[in-house]
């Protein structure tokens, strides 16, 4: 009997064939369900400037404040407060209800270190047409639902170490189905409002030097 029979090499080679398969479609399949119910958080695509187009409306990153608690107890110490401000406009119905039904914030630092909103300085008393979003999702500041091609300021305060303040990007994700079983988030990722200014200073110095040679 040849050899490759006594040692059973076409079983071992049936395994070495199917098992790879076997064992990676249920794992994707299983990744892709926690996808799909947000179990699993959905990898940002990053933003190059300060607008986004996310579930069929458009998020703009005004700025960020730092240190304006507007309360009277500041942060703990080594802490700073930073508000990110936000302008949100959906397009149609649909995506109207999507911001309804959920949108999450989050900050990230250089070091890859993450924060959510903090409801300390929730209670501040902000402009009449600002609204700070709680737990549930983006709506006008009489919790109804924003119309569509309305534009929408949102307050989100975040606690962060002051290491970190200086490398903050904004992340923002909402559902992008209307399923509840389902939503299938998706997420942005915009860098640090002051690096979006430098940007756009760069691209004006460049075109103001094509337009010097000229």
């Amino acid at each position: 009997m040849p050899w490759w029979r006594r040692v059973h090499l076409p079983y071992v080679l049936a395994l070495c064939v199917l098992l790879p398969p076997a064992v990676g479609v249920p794992w994707w399949l299983e990744r892709q369900a926690m996808l799909d119910q947000g179990t699993m958080p959905p990898s940002p695509a990053l933003v190059s400037g300060s607008t986004a187009d996310l579930a069929g409306s458009e998020w703009e990153l005004r700025g960020m404040a730092v240190g304006e608690s507007g309360a009277t107890a500041g942060p703990p110490e080594g802490t700073e407060l930073v508000d990110a401000v936000f302008r949100v406009t959906p397009s149609d119905d649909t995506a109207s209800e999507l911001l309804e039904s959920s949108c999450r914030f989050r900050v990230i630092d250089a070091r890859d270190r993450s924060w959510e909103p903090t409801p300390s300085f929730s209670g501040r008393e902000m402009p009449e047409d600002v609204m700070t979003p709680s737990f549930g999702g983006c709506t006008d500041p009489d919790r109804e639902r924003i119309a569509a091609g309305s534009d929408q300021s949102l307050v989100v305060p975040f606690l962060v170490p002051k290491d970190a303040v200086d490398s903050l990007r904004f992340e923002v994700r909402v559902p992008t189905s209307t399923k509840a079983d389902a939503p299938k988030p998706a997420a942005v990722l915009f860098p640090h409002p002051d690096r979006q200014v430098n940007e756009k200073e760069e691209t004006a110095s460049r075109g103001d030097g094509a337009d010097a040679s000229d």
